[in-house]
């Protein structure tokens, strides 16, 4: 039998989701000059604030999902690092 889990989405999630896509924006202007990157970036960073503003957000719960998500991030990055086909790189 399958089980399917879900996550309840909040918009305390939805904030940290568009402040984590709007730095890896930033970060990252591959597809777009440092200008445009930076352009995207601000308007995700609207986006996040508008959600903050328009929900209420507590400011408490959303520092705690910043948190949570900056730990999900990392978590992500040494799992590739760790993975079976990036172990030769460390020896």
């Amino acid at each position: 039998m399958a089980e399917t889990r879900r996550i309840a989405q909040t918009p305390v999630q939805a904030v940290v989701f568009l402040e984590t896509l709007a730095g890896l924006v930033e970060k990252s202007p591959v597809a777009y000059s440092a200008d445009a990157a930076a352009d995207i970036a601000g308007h995700l960073r609207g986006m996040a604030e508008a959600v903050t503003i328009g929900a209420h957000v507590n400011p408490a719960e959303l520092d705690t999902t910043r948190q949570y998500a900056a730990l999900d991030w990392h978590n992500e990055v040494v799992a590739v690092l760790f993975a079976a086909e990036h172990r030769p790189a460390f020896h």
